[in-house]
């Protein structure tokens, strides 16, 4: 494989202002953290997304301009500066054809590696991202820098830092502890021994989550009861392991705000021990907030659940920057804001407005597989890919249907067609008919699960994110002009003053560069 690295790059562009270039720079991603809850919950915030929103510089119309609307997808295209056609992560898993048969394939699956202290288990790298990202950039470019990365899952920790050498760390519910892979160490440091066997266990004390949103705020969101949340019947507070952890407690605790809690710890104590931002080859340290994507999941993203998560998440914010104002120095960090999709509002939220929401039923499933059954049966593959194409576009629930092979070559028709085409990547096939050479989109509105809520689609609502830029002599304000998470890693290198390859898809956005 040939990855583009930093030696085919252009120039590095330097912030011009008197401010010095930081030492530490943080990336922060929260895992469906759609844009608007930013706005929808601002007067609620005391913390850190209330500082963000005073001294950063945020841009309101930012988005991911790629269509499978997956973490994968968006933290590979964070870290990378290309969309998915380009890297090569279309989606959190993919089929491939191998033998005559196809596999599934994880997105950081790797069977040439394992989790250190489980040998057992199969362990994961970023083997599959096709290209080089900011981390490496940086590497190449200072060669003490420190990669730091940790999440609430292996994706968010390893596609957002691609290829670099360093710590890559994230929450392993099977053993209730942060784990890495033998691709990046054979053991643990001590460190994070001592955060395991330490300050991690004591979460096991937190096996119930109460509701901390003020009363006179409740109005702000969902009533506490709905049966189209969690399993219909545990859709209220205070949620207690006793009642509701028939699978264990740390898959129950994950999905509770405390998962980012010991996510922003893990991050302290990161900076601590590695001496992030500490002398003057700067270091990089991405956090992966995963927390409010299991919730948005699990309860929809206007759930009190949500909403006190985000309150929550708020104040741990604004805790963990006064920590990087100690430990690094005030001045001396740069950090940036985002996430790795959006979400959809639950179907009955939409209905409540007077938009269109609908559930697919199981007949209206049952349905789309029958059409792939006949496709099978088919021996031309053409046609049957022809074929689904003509009976998809007669389906009211569908908006569009495309061959492969024409959103491929020549000129696409529209917007959508080539959010679609930079979701593809030749050989890995994410849609639900793209193994037999067809894509499609939904109306909008559609969700295919039976409760809670999702993302994965083309439209602005999957696709909407926060981009806060926030640091020494940043510009604070709002930003209306466009923006695309592919911009993210040449900004980086420009606020570093670092080369980066000069076929990205992204941009320096200048408007955050010192003035």
């Amino acid at each position: 494989l040939v990855f583009g690295t930093a030696c085919a790059s252009s120039p590095p562009r330097v912030a011009t202002g008197t401010a010095a270039r930081p030492t530490l720079v943080v990336l922060v991603v929260v895992d469906q953290l759609r844009a608007d809850l930013l706005d929808r919950y601002a007067d609620l915030f005391t913390g850190g997304f209330k500082r963000l929103a005073d001294n950063g510089h945020s841009y309101s119309n930012a988005a991911h301009d790629h269509a499978s609307t997956a973490t994968a997808p968006g933290h590979a295209t964070l870290g990378t500066g290309v969309h998915p056609s380009r890297h090569g992560i279309i989606a959190n898993i993919w089929l491939e054809a191998s033998g005559g048969a196809w596999k599934v394939v994880s997105n950081v699956g790797d069977s040439t590696a394992s989790i250190v202290g489980a040998p057992t288990r199969p362990g994961v790298s970023p083997h599959y991202v096709m290209r080089s990202g900011f981390a490496e950039w940086l590497k190449s470019a200072s060669p003490q820098s420190e990669i730091a990365s940790v999440s609430g899952k292996d994706r968010g920790a390893i596609q957002s830092i691609a290829h670099a050498p360093g710590y890559a760390y994230w929450f392993d519910a099977p053993s209730g502890r942060f784990v890495t892979s033998t691709y990046y160490r054979t053991s643990d440091p001590s460190w994070v021994r001592s955060y395991n066997t330490g300050r991690m266990q004591r979460h096991l004390a937190d096996s119930v989550w109460t509701l901390t949103v003020p009363e006179a705020k409740l109005g702000r969101a969902n009533r506490d009861t709905i049966s189209t949340e969690r399993d219909g019947v545990n859709t209220y507070f205070p949620h207690r392991f006793s009642v509701e952890g028939a699978a264990g407690f740390w898959p129950w605790w994950e999905a509770t705000p405390n998962l980012d809690l010991a996510t922003l710890e893990f991050a302290e104590t990161m900076v601590t021990a590695l001496n992030l931002g500490r002398d003057e080859s700067p270091d990089f340290l991405n956090v992966s907030l995963s927390a409010t994507d299991l919730i948005g999941h699990i309860f929809g993203p206007l759930s009190r659940e949500q909403l006190d998560n985000l309150l929550r998440l708020d104040r741990e914010l604004g805790q963990f920057f006064d920590f990087l104002d100690s430990k690094v120095g005030k001045g001396r960090w740069t950090m940036m804001l985002s996430a790795d999709h959006g979400v959809l509002d639950s179907p009955e939220d939409l209905v409540a407005r007077g938009e269109y929401g609908h559930r697919l039923t199981a007949a209206e499933i049952a349905q789309l597989d029958s059409l792939r059954a006949s496709a099978l049966k088919m021996s031309n593959k053409r046609e049957a890919a022809e074929m689904i194409v003509r009976e998809l576009k007669k389906n009211p629930l569908v908006a569009d249907a495309w061959l492969q092979s024409d959103l491929e070559r020549g000129q696409l028709p529209d917007s959508f067609a080539v959010l679609q085409r930079r979701a593809m990547y030749e050989g890995r096939y994410g849609g639900r008919f793209a193994r037999e050479g067809v894509e499609f989109r939904f109306i909008p509105g559609v969700l295919s699960l039976p409760r809670g809520s999702s993302h994965g689609q083309t439209y602005w609502y999957d696709r909407h994110v926060p981009m806060i830029f926030m640091g020494p002599g940043i510009p604070a304000g709002r930003d209306p002009s466009r923006a695309a998470t592919v911009d993210f890693a040449p900004t980086l290198s420009a606020i570093l003053g670092i080369p980066y390859p000069k076929d990205l898809d992204g941009k320096v956005l200048s408007g955050v560069l010192s003035r």
